[in-house]
């Protein structure tokens, strides 16, 4: 019954071997970008959304109340996110491709569905279920694209593979700079529908990685016996730290500058296009930090190393962007001159992990280690925007609340000891 179910998407799939790996790449490298571009449009319309939805809910559209529902809202996506670690044990049973095909399908329909809410507990619902969607992106497309392609080749494209989420961003900065005053924060939404198209090209011309069909599915038990265990808490605790430290800093910056510019008297439109040109300027840091990971990985020679680079990296930039700039000098210019460094080291570290978090479980356990350690990340990283939102109610400051978070990478730190050094070893079978 469960597989007729799974088999619903499409019939068939091509034949292994039949594309080449620079295919396989650009159509995971897609379904990450649209991935992005869904994820991201929130930030930059949050503030129209619950000034509508919460009047319309009975509540204040107070700048407090905005705060607060918005980081409860930003949560409860993550922890939608967080559910989707079910998506990895399917993609191990049923095929990278075949459950990366459902995942797209269930975030494009239920971003779109956003745009027809009509109160805040219907739009924390649809959250959810985006948030479960997209959640199984890293799931089944990093095993995908890691199995599919030749080890001279591997570090590099999963280094890169990142870089998808990043230009997403930038997508939705830009159409949220170019349409957004004429679509509207529910025409924004609706646009997340159009992720849905990729499924019929990934159905029909992207095989299965060979090595991961017709093999016996070990129990997920066995990512936490013996040495394994140590490995899959030590990733999941990782990924909390950077999931935590991405989305209680960069995620807020577009919010924190339309409130501050609107707070000066700026026409909500304004603002938004403010922060908008906030994204798209933090994302050139990432984009950046996502094109340079696998050569920083292979100068320092080590996993390890670069994670302790990117974790201090983080650390500094969020301090110096929000409580600096921002906090003490008040100056919104440096703030925006700033944000490059703090994408760079806050999300850019990403890409260390689309390399380094499949290396970490062998092929039968690799879709279900990855949904765990990723999915589990996003349970603790979910207080994060919480955390922001009530710290921001409590002392009136975003900048001084998301600077506070930011001892997340010191907590980090002493993890990555625990994580296996895999730096120049082949991809496990």
């Amino acid at each position: 019954m469960t597989e007729s179910i799974v088999d619903a998407v499409a019939p068939s799939v091509a034949a292994p071997g039949a594309v080449s790996p620079r295919k396989v790449f650009w159509a995971t490298w897609f379904g990450w970008m649209l991935d992005g571009f869904d994820s991201s449009m929130y930030g930059y319309i949050l503030v129209s959304a619950l000034s509508e939805l919460l009047p319309a809910s009975g509540i204040e559209p107070s700048k407090a109340n905005i705060g607060i529902y918005g980081g409860l809202l930003f949560s409860i996506f993550m922890l939608g996110w967080a559910c989707s670690m079910v998506w990895g044990w399917a993609a191990d049973r049923y095929g990278r491709v075949r459950i990366m095909c459902w995942t797209v399908l269930v975030y494009s329909l239920f971003t779109a569905l956003c745009g027809l809410a009509t109160g805040i507990v219907m739009f924390a619902l649809f959250r959810f279920v985006a948030g479960f969607g997209i959640g199984g992106e890293w799931a089944a497309g990093t095993p995908l694209l890691q199995e599919s392609v030749p080890e001279n080749t591997r570090v590099r494209l999963a280094g890169w593979l990142h870089t998808a989420t990043p230009t997403g961003l930038f997508l939705a900065a830009a159409a949220t700079l170019a349409i957004g005053s004429t679509l509207g924060w529910r025409g924004m939404f609706l646009l997340g529908i159009l992720p849905a198209l990729l499924i019929a090209y990934l159905r029909s011309n992207i095989p299965e990685p060979e090595h991961s069909a017709s093999r016996k599915q070990p129990s997920v038990a066995a990512l936490f016996a013996g040495d394994q265990a140590r490995t899959t808490w030590a990733a999941a605790l990782m990924m909390a730290c950077i999931i935590f430290g991405l989305w209680s800093s960069n995620f807020w910056a577009p919010t924190v500058i339309s409130t501050k510019l609107a707070a000066a008297g700026a026409t909500p439109a304004h603002a938004q296009e403010v922060g908008a040109v906030a994204g798209l300027i933090t994302n050139v840091g990432t984009l950046i930090g996502c094109l340079l990971v696998p050569w920083i990985t292979g100068w320092l020679g080590s996993r390890r190393r670069t994670a302790v680079l990117f974790f201090i990296g983080g650390l500094i930039s969020v301090v110096v962007c929000y409580e600096v700039a921002i906090e003490w000098l008040d100056s919104l210019v440096l703030f925006m001159a700033l944000l490059p460094v703090l994408g760079f080291f806050t999300n850019g570290v990403f890409g260390l992990f689309t390399i380094w978090l499949p290396e970490m479980f062998p092929s039968a356990l690799r879709g279900s280690g990855s949904g765990f350690a990723f999915s589990m990340g996003r349970v603790l990283g979910a207080a994060g925007p919480t955390l922001i939102g009530a710290l921001a109610a409590r002392t009136g400051s975003f900048p001084l609340a998301i600077s506070m978070l930011s001892l997340i990478y010191v907590i980090g730190l002493p993890l990555i000891a625990l994580a296996p050094e895999t730096a120049g070893k082949p991809l496990a079978k």
